[in-house]
C-alpha cells in the first residue's frame, strides 16, 4: 500500500499511542492525538486488518463501563506475531545480535566475543553480513522486515561512515547497507537504547527521560516530547568531557577533569590496577591474583572491604555522577534519568549514589532527581538496535 507523507504521519501517532500507552480505546488515541475519531477509526481499522493490532473488549467485572453505556468497552493493543526485527551492536570487543517480534519480546540472542577494530574494512563488512545472513536463514519462516545496527559513534549518512574517533572511522558501511537482504537503518547504540526504553519498556509511558550511559565511553541520550532529542547534532549527549573538576586529571582531550576521567570504566580499571601494583596492603591482592584479572566486581568487593584507594576511586566517580545528574536535571525537562553501565550493576554503587544525592543537591529548591538502574547487559545495544528497527521500518514506515 502507497501512502502520502500525511498518511504515514497519522499512522505513526497512532502507532506511537499504542506503543506507549496500549491497550487504549480509538477515543483516547483521538483524543491523545489531536487526529479526529474518523480517521482514527479508519486507520486503527486498517491496521488491524492488516495484523498489527488487535481489539479486545474489556472484562465482565468492569462494572463502571457497563452501567455507563451498556456494552463492553473495546481498547486497542498491538499484536505480538505481525513482524519480526533484528538488532546487532558492533563494539571494540564483541558483536552482538537480538531478535524481537513487532511487541518488543525477546526471540532469540548471541554474543559473538570479536575484534572487530583488527579486522580491514572488508572483512567487517563481511562478516556483519554473515551474521545477519545467518539469523535470516535460521529463522526464514519469520517475516522479519528490517535490522537495525548501533554503532560506536554518530552515523554520518553522507559518507556512510561512523563519525567517531579516528578508529572506527576506517570502516566504510556503504557495501554493508548496498547488500543486506533487508532494510538496515543505523545509529548512535545510546540512543538506540534510549529508544528501547522509551517504545519497548513498561515502565516509560511517554515521559521525558534521560539515558545516561558509562561503559568504556560515556554518553546521554534524551527522549523529548516523545523523540529523540539532538541527535542528528553529533555534539549533543557527548558528556565524557564536561567538567566535574575544575582542578582534576588531565583529560586525553587535553582539559582537566573530565567526567571520562573518573567515571569511564578503562580509567576507574586503570586506576585500579595502579593501585594494586603502588600498595602492597591493597585489598585487592587478596581478591586477585593479578592486575590483569581486576574487574569492575572485583572492585566493587575491594570497595566493601574498606580498601583505602578503592574507596576513593568509587567515590570520587560517584561525586561525579552526581555533579552531572544535577547539571542534566537543569537542561533538559525530564522526569526521569536512567543510568546504564556495569559500575551501576553493583548494590554499593547504588547505596553511595542515593546517599550522595539525598544531600548533595548542588542547586537548592529544585526537585530531587529521580533516577533508575537499568540492568546492564552485554546485548542491551542491540536490543536497543531492535527497537531502532521497528521505529524506521513499522512505526514511522519509510
Amino acid at each position: 500500500m502507497t501512502m502520502t507523507d500525511k498518511q504515514k504521519e497519522i499512522r505513526g501517532k497512532i502507532l506511537t499511542e499504542l506503543y506507549l500507552r496500549g491497550p487504549i480505546s480509538r477515543k483516547d488515541i483521538a483524543h491523545n492525538t489531536g487526529i479526529t475519531p474518523a480517521t482514527t477509526t479508519a486507520v486503527t481499522g486498517e491496521l488491524i486488518n492488516e495484523g498489527i493490532i488487535e481489539a479486545n473488549s474489556l472484562t465482565d467485572n468492569d462494572s463502571k463501563s457497563k452501567k455507563r453505556s451498556g456494552r463492553k468497552k473495546v481498547t486497542l493493543s498491538i499484536t505480538n506475531n505481525h513482524s519480526y526485527y533484528i538488532g546487532i551492536e558492533l563494539s571494540r570487543h564483541f558483536l552482538t545480535l537480538y531478535l524481537i517480534n513487532n511487541a518488543g519480546e525477546l526471540i532469540t540472542k548471541q554474543h559473538h566475543k570479536v575484534e572487530i577494530l583488527n579486522f580491514t574494512n572488508d572483512e567487517t563488512i563481511n562478516y556483519l553480513l554473515a551474521v545477519l545472513n545467518n539469523c535470516l536463514t535460521n529463522y526464514h519462516s519469520f517475516n522479519i522486515r528490517a535490522a537495525g545496527i548501533a554503532i560506536p559513534g554518530h552515523f554520518d549518512k553522507q559518507n556512510q561512515r561512523i563519525a567517531s574517533s579516528s578508529e572506527w572511522q576506517k570502516f566504510d558501511l556503504s557495501r554493508l547497507i548496498n547488500e543486506a537482504a533487508i532494510p538496515l537503518f543505523l545509529e548512535n547504540n545510546v540512543h538506540c537504547m534510549s529508544l528501547h526504553e522509551h517504545l519497548i519498556s513498561t515502565t516509560n509511558k511517554g515521559e521525558n527521560f534521560v539515558f545516561f550511559h558509562a561503559v568504556q565511553g560515556i554518553f546521554s541520550s534524551s527522549i523529548y516530547n516523545e523523540s529523540l532529542y539532538g541527535n542528528n547534532n553529533f555534539s549533543v549527549g557527548e558528556i565524557g568531557h564536561t567538567i566535574v573538576y575544575p582542578d582534576g586529571e588531565q583529560c586525553e582531550c587535553g582539559r582537566f577533569g573530565c567526567l571520562q576521567n573518573y567515571l569511564g570504566g578503562f580509567n576507574i580499571m586503570k586506576k585500579a590496577q595502579r593501585s594494586y601494583n603502588q600498595n602492597p596492603h591493597s585489598i585487592l591482592k587478596k581478591i586477585v591474583a593479578n592486575p590483569a584479572d581486576i574487574t569492575l566486581p572485583k572492585i566493587a568487593e575491594a570497595y566493601r572491604l574498606g580498601d583505602t584507594a578503592i574507596s576513593e576511586i568509587i567515590e570520587e566517580a560517584i561525586n561525579a555522577v552526581v555533579v552531572t545528574l544535577n547539571n542534566l536535571s537543569m537542561l533538559i525537562d525530564t522526569s526521569k534519568i536512567y543510568l546504564h553501565g556495569p559500575l551501576f550493576n553493583e548494590m554499593i554503587t547504588h547505596q553511595i549514589l542515593t546517599e550522595y544525592l539525598s544531600y548533595k543537591n548542588l542547586y537548592q529548591g529544585l526537585p530531587e532527581i529521580d533516577f533508575d538502574i537499568i540492568p546492564y547487559e552485554v546485548t542491551n545495544g542491540a536490543r536497543g538496535a531492535a527497537a531502532l528497527a521497528l521505529y524506521h521500518s513499522l512505526i514511522w514506515s519509510q
